[in-house]
């Protein structure tokens, strides 16, 4: 089973709702954060940046549609997910959690995540 944490936001490119990662962008630069919160934030932020391959496909037109869920196995990274879901949503941005275990055609993969390009017309699990 794969996981995906989204906000109610459509990213311009894949037409989908956007990943968290963006919106905790969002609310460290323009949010209303404590200064406790702040250094939570960036401490995990800066852990997704030095731990989380970003695969240089979705820089591609051919791959824009694609999007991005972890797998199962990334327990780690899906906990500080969860800590990112009680931030953004304490901050008053709804997080919803999608699990599938069908994400779409598969172009990347690594031991984390799996980056996929849903099916037309296919729907997701929250």
């Amino acid at each position: 089973m794969l996981i995906r944490f989204t906000v109610l936001a459509i990213d311009r490119d894949s037409g989908r709702n956007q990943g968290i990662l963006v919106a905790a962008h969002t609310l460290r630069d323009e949010g209303p954060l404590t200064a406790t919160e702040h250094v939570e934030l960036n401490a995990c932020l800066s852990w997704f940046n030095e731990h989380l391959p970003l695969p240089s496909l979705l820089g591609e037109a051919e791959h824009r549609r694609a999007i991005s869920w972890f797998k199962s196995g990334a327990l780690e990274a899906i906990q500080r997910m969860w800590s990112l879901k009680r931030l953004l949503d304490s901050h008053g941005c709804h997080v919803e959690v999608i699990r599938t275990a069908d994400p779409g055609v598969i172009v990347y993969e690594d031991d984390w995540q799996v980056v996929a390009k849903p099916h037309k017309n296919q729907r997701f699990q929250r």
